[in-house]
Order: structure tokens, then C-alpha cells, then sequence
């Protein structure tokens, strides 16, 4: 249970670091395309072409996220409730083996040993 929490974790920070390192990568092309010696036009292309590719793969990125997320709450629901149904099937058990383990049975009036 604690593994696929710090999996979970694991991921999260893997996560954050991918969009990080396109944003530091993407903030580092527009920069040095602005400092390259090339018409504005060309420049203002370049930038715009950049941009379009960061754009993609941050969305690319941000659907993968959230499929994991779900796939992870799923997950945690369907065990959640797996747990809740073997809970039910124990406490009809238990109820089942008290009735029949009642002294005076299951109707709850006293026998008489008497006729």
C-alpha cells in the first residue's frame, strides 16, 4: 500500500519535472531565437513554429497526467469498493451464524422444554 503511494508520488514529481523541462526548454528557444541574428519576420515565425510544438507537447503531457489520474482513481474506487462488499458478505455471515447460535432461535421467542 505505502509502495503505491510513493509510486504515485514518484510519478507526480516525474510529471511536474517533463512539464518543467519543456517549459525551460521551450523559455530557452524563444530566447535564443530573439538574440539570433535573422529578419523579424523569420524570427516571429520561428518563435510562433516554437510555440505551436510547446503547446503540443504540453497538452500531449497534461492528457497523459490526467489518464493516469483516472486510471488511478478508478483504481482506488474499484478497490474501495471490493472492500466494502467482503465488509457486507462478513457482517451477513456473522448475522447468519448468531441466528442460528441463539438459544431460543431465530424468532427470537423463548422455547419451551415443556409440551
Amino acid at each position: 500500500m505505502h509502495d503505491d503511494a510513493y509510486r504515485t508520488g514518484q510519478d507526480s514529481g516525474i510529471g511536474t519535472f517533463m512539464v518543467g523541462m519543456l517549459c525551460g526548454a521551450a523559455i530557452g528557444a524563444a530566447v535564443g531565437l530573439m538574440f539570433a541574428p535573422k529578419p523579424g519576420a523569420e524570427m516571429r515565425q520561428q518563435i510562433a513554429e516554437q510555440s505551436d510544438r510547446f503547446r503540443r507537447r504540453a497538452t500531449e503531457q497534461a492528457d497523459h497526467l490526467r489518464r493516469r489520474a483516472t486510471e488511478a482513481y478508478n483504481d482506488a474506487s474499484e478497490t474501495i469498493n471490493d472492500v466494502v462488499a467482503r465488509g457486507r458478505e462478513a457482517i451477513d455471515v456473522g448475522r447468519e451464524a448468531f441466528q442460528r447460535a441463539r438459544p431460543n432461535g431465530a424468532s427470537g421467542e423463548p422455547r419451551s422444554s415443556m409440551p
